[in-house]
């Protein structure tokens, strides 16, 4: 078993440990990629928000070592110990806190290397400062390079690497499909209700005139020619032919639109105080969803669950796509506050209404569940919501900060028929949310046990 593997310092099978420049980069508005601690999470490179320097910035940040495919970036605080790899083609260099660690691949195989580094073997060490038992809040190079790894041999280190990359591919495939899905939905609900595509094409058909306002936008749909996409005729009927000035909202806007608040469509419920003591470290059936469960942007993310242990009210438990909505957020730009999620199906776990997120509750059905998750993904919404928001280090908006919010209102029938074309959209978005999450468990339940020799392949 594991037993039989051999035991390195991490430093004696590598070929460099390299600390980052202590300094902070010159910042761009474009250029070469800047890697930060926040671009690095569960064992992946997120690059959905990059930063970037300019070519001397990152020569002179490249100066001890320039990184390469494979190589390992390690966070030495702010998060601490969160690792990824280097993918193939990315010119970048590294910001401040971070370590690029480069394997010995007649050694060690960098793979094997990223899975061992996300071990509770590895996390241990990361925690503590040498087994003293004082927790650090960072981690010093010396200690990164005394790091214990137990190693099987490289054919055996190969084929485990290899099982938890098919899982990660398959995982972050399922991911690249939801974000094309929401890419579509997104860009339907903006070309109907914000950008009036259609009411622009009628009005132009008709030769009806079109504001100042909305020139710049008459024209691109008319540059577009052929090129315009075109909806079946019965449903751009069902789009009005002219516009008109609105008072609440100081711009112009499909006539027989109407600007509504959120309080005459919905409430919002907060969630019940589910008690520390009874949190669970070990999975059990109830999880506590928590802003941490809410993709920036919008939309569920089915990781780092929190498990409760004890008995709740039955009233707090979550069913399929209710629309939760992020009342709390730690981050300094509040990354997630305000934005709404639909919640999942599952067989297997009940999802529960922690305190810190609100749920809607649907007063009358005049408006369809998929144009106000939409709405509330809008930056109108969302600007009225982080610029009203209170707290310093930690960001709080209130059920009646959000039921504030006007809006511009469709008719129900175009409510109604958004929600046709976007549900087949989201419930492909769904199961694909429900096959990552169950393939996130079975790699974290396999990755310690093959990392360790417990499974052997």
């Amino acid at each position: 078993m594991g037993s039989e593997w051999k035991k390195h310092r991490l430093e004696d099978i590598t070929e460099l440990i390299v600390d980052c420049p202590h300094s902070t980069p010159l910042w761009t508005d474009e250029g070469v990629l800047v890697l930060r601690n926040q671009n690095i999470r569960n064992g992946k490179l997120d690059l959905a928000n990059p930063s970037f320097t300019n070519e001397e910035g990152y020569l002179n940040r490249v100066k001890r070592a320039i990184p390469q495919n494979g190589d390992l970036v390690l966070t030495r605080e702010a998060p601490m110990g969160e690792v990824c790899q280097i993918p193939k083609n990315l010119k970048c260099c590294l910001g401040q806190r971070m370590v690029l660690i480069r394997a010995n691949t007649e050694l060690v195989d960098p793979n094997f290397l990223l899975y061992e580094m996300q071990s509770p073997n590895l996390k241990h060490q990361i925690a503590w400062n040498e087994g003293t038992g004082t927790t650090v809040s960072n981690i010093r190079i010396p200690n990164i390079k005394g790091f214990q790894v137990n190693l099987p041999p490289l054919k055996e280190q190969k084929a485990l690497a290899h099982i938890l990359g098919t899982l990660d591919d398959k995982i972050e495939l399922n991911r690249q499909m939801n974000q094309t899905l929401e890419a579509m939905a997104q860009a339907l609900f903006k070309s109907w209700f914000v950008d009036f595509d259609p009411v622009i094409d009628n009005a132009l058909a008709a030769g009806n005139t079109i504001p100042d306002a909305l020139q710049a936008k008459a024209k691109q749909r008319l540059a577009l020619g052929d090129k315009r996409k075109a909806l079946p005729e019965a449903v751009q009927q069902l789009f009005p032919a002219e516009f008109e000035f609105s008072e609440a909202l100081g711009t112009f806007v499909p006539v027989g639109w109407e600007v509504k608040a959120l309080k005459d469509f919905i409430n919002v419920k907060h969630g019940f105080a589910f008690k520390g003591a009874n949190f669970s470290t070990e999975p059990t059936n109830d999880i506590l969803l928590t802003p941490g469960n809410f993709k920036i942007g919008g939309g569920f993310k089915g990781v780092k669950f929190k498990y409760y242990n004890a008995d709740y009210p039955e009233s707090y438990i979550l069913a399929k796509n209710d629309l939760i909505i992020t009342m709390t957020d730690l981050s300094k730009e509040a990354d997630t506050l305000g934005f709404p999620a639909l919640v999942p199906e599952s067989k297997e776990y009940r999802y529960l209404h922690n305190q810190r997120l609100g749920k809607v509750e649907f007063l009358n059905d005049e408006l369809s569940t998929f144009f106000l998750y939409y709405t509330l993904c809008s930056n109108q919404y969302r600007a009225e919501i982080v610029g009203g928001a209170s707290g310093t280090t930690v960001k709080h908006t209130s059920p009646s900060k959000i039921l504030s919010h006007e809006f511009l209102v469709a008719p129900k029938y175009l409510n109604d028929l958004f929600e046709r074309k976007v549900k087949n959209l989201k419930e492909k978005d769904q199961k694909n949310e429900l096959e990552i999450i169950t393939l996130t468990k079975l790699r974290d339940t396999l990755l310690p046990k093959l990392i360790s020799g417990e499974v052997r392949v």
